[in-house]
């Protein structure tokens, strides 16, 4: 008598190939997630691009003023409202953004740096006569970048600055015109 033997792949071969599979995936996922901290901060200047661009559309529409407060290591949107800056909180894309450990920020306000000795503190809106303490300006922080509802905005340009392992520097620059445009590295700069 003649015995058939089926053709089809056992349990152990099929469960040899899933976790090839698996291992195979799991290297692709490794390679990718592992881009370096140039990729990071370019990806970090296109969030910083993606809401700014989204609060500017937002202060067209509702006709109100609104701002960027840009610290060492972190920023948030704040918008003008009874004589005080509050901060966009209600919005967790647009809330406040901290860096990545490492990541710092450098701000040049019109082709100026944030902080010159001879300037004057002096601000377009009306400000009290008492001298705000330290937590009420934590409160209500003043903007360095305005966003008007025109559609326009102080020019700027921040740099996000990271050291890599090689005790280098990645940067990634966005630039922000008065007419409201922003870019990733300097509109003349091909990347």
């Amino acid at each position: 008598m003649l015995k058939l033997r089926h053709a089809g792949f056992t349990l152990m071969e099929v469960m040899l190939v899933i976790l090839l599979m698996g291992l195979t995936a799991a290297a692709v996922t490794m390679s990718i997630g592992n881009s370096g901290p140039q990729q990071s901060l370019d990806r970090t200047a296109q969030q910083f691009i993606a809401a700014t661009e989204m609060v500017l559309d937002e202060t067209v529409l509702s006709g109100q003023f609104m701002g960027i407060v840009i610290e060492k290591t972190s920023y948030q949107f704040v918008f003008y409202k009874d004589g005080k800056w509050l901060p966009l909180d209600e919005d967790r894309l647009l809330s406040e953004k901290e860096m990545e450990q490492g990541v710092v920020m450098n701000l040049v306000l019109d082709g100026l740096p944030l902080v010159q000795e001879d300037e004057e503190d002096d601000s377009w809106f009306e400000e009290p006569l008492i001298e705000p303490s330290s937590d009420d300006k934590k409160k209500h922080p003043e903007p360095q970048i305005m966003l008007f509802p025109s559609g326009e905005m102080s020019a700027f340009e921040l740099t996000f600055i990271a050291k890599t392992d090689k005790r280098q520097q990645a940067e990634a620059l966005v630039a922000g015109d008065a007419l409201g445009r922003l870019t990733l590295g300097r509109p003349d700069e091909t990347r």
